[in-house]
């Protein structure tokens, strides 16, 4: 199969509130869609390249650019595609985000022609309901406050941003949130390399080990995880070291580890985060399948991706759909009981209403 018209659009959605991202925050999320179109316009697949500042490198324009020179020339044209090798023909030098739109519609354009879904050699049975963590930020009110609702709503794991400039009012969301829910939830804690070492185990000590599932990246430093975990008995969790530091996956000791957190857009391949995934439930791990706030077309597959990889799939970094004002999409996700439903997630993913896109650039090849 071989697209024969490719399709950029933009968009721009605010978010409902402003977001953090590593010390700063965001009013809007900001993207593109492509599509890829048979010749005779039957079929489409659509992808997302959505790279968030401060986390990637690249930048919005630096993506569409790299797009505008390279989709009209490099070939396209695919046999069977799985998660495990659908970047193969691409050239190298693509930015991580580019990468991963491009496998997401070549994939998703072989699955609308062929009614299947995207799968890998070896791949479990899809679990229909996919657990989530419900994200928590800002003031104690408000945290409590949307932590209530979501527990109400069936959500039982929570993800809570913590920074090292205000260890305080850290220690006390912790301490409010363990007092009022106690062990009926389960709390990650996430502080993007914040803490030094020392500071970060003078501040978890203040918090009951027992109260916290894990914390992604607690020290300034992955190399001294190990040492972070002998003094305070928390576990950590993987996420930008997995990229920032190459090669600390097999440098580090894995029991200290309670989890890798990969971001697919980020990583940059299907196919790395599948191995990445793969290697972690192998040691009994938890892979969680997490979002940089991408739209429902980018949500829908990752959700497809969280289904296949666990015969109990840990709750996934999903849930920050509910921090777009809207979505792109003709459908809407449904959750029940804090659970994704993963096949009506990446179905309703296929069909973005594109009246709410800009169309930027458009080839025939």
């Amino acid at each position: 199969m071989k697209p024969g018209i490719v399709s950029i659009y933009r968009y721009s959605i605010p978010f409902v509130r402003p977001v953090p991202v590593r010390g700063s925050s965001l009013n809007t999320r900001d993207g593109l869609i492509i599509g890829l179109q048979t010749q005779n316009g039957k079929y489409t697949g659509f992808g997302e390249i959505a790279p968030l500042p401060e986390l990637h490198e690249e930048t919005l324009s630096e993506a569409l650019e790299q797009c505008a020179s390279l989709l009209p020339v490099i070939d396209l044209s695919f046999g069977d595609l799985s998660l495990d090798n659908a970047g193969k023909t691409l050239p190298d030098n693509l930015f991580p985000s580019v990468r991963t739109g491009i496998e997401m519609s070549l994939l998703n354009l072989q699955s609308v022609a062929r009614e299947t879904f995207p799968s890998f050699s070896g791949a479990l049975h899809a679990k229909e309901k996919l657990p989530l963590n419900a994200l928590l930020f800002g003031n104690t009110e408000s945290v409590l406050a949307i932590a209530t609702d979501h527990f109400q709503k069936g959500y039982r794991t929570f993800k809570l941003k913590v920074q090292a400039r205000n260890p305080g009012l850290a220690v006390e969301q912790v301490l409010a949130l363990h007092c009022a829910f106690g062990n009926d939830i389960s709390l990650r804690l996430d502080s993007n390399r914040s803490f030094s070492l020392e500071n970060a185990c003078t501040f978890f000590n203040r918090i009951p080990a027992n109260s916290i599932e894990y914390i992604e990246e607690p020290v300034a430093n992955p190399y001294l995880i190990p040492e972070f975990f002998n003094r305070t008995g928390i576990h950590s969790a993987l996420d930008e070291s997995l990229w920032m530091t190459p090669g600390i996956w097999s440098e580090i000791p894995h029991d200290c580890l309670g989890g890798v957190v990969l971001k697919p857009s980020r990583i940059g391949s299907f196919s790395d985060t599948l191995r990445l995934a793969l290697q972690a439930e192998e040691e009994k791990i938890p892979a969680i399948i997490s979002s940089a706030y991408e739209t429902g077309i980018g949500l829908g597959f990752y959700a497809r991706l969280a289904s296949i990889i666990s015969a109990e799939p840990t709750p996934c970094g999903l849930d920050t759909f509910r921090q777009l004002s809207h979505d792109i999409l003709f459908g809407s996700f449904h959750v029940e009981e804090g659970c994704l439903l993963s096949e009506n997630t990446y179905r309703s993913s296929l069909n973005p209403d594109l009246s709410m896109l800009e169309l930027v650039e458009r080839w025939t090849l």
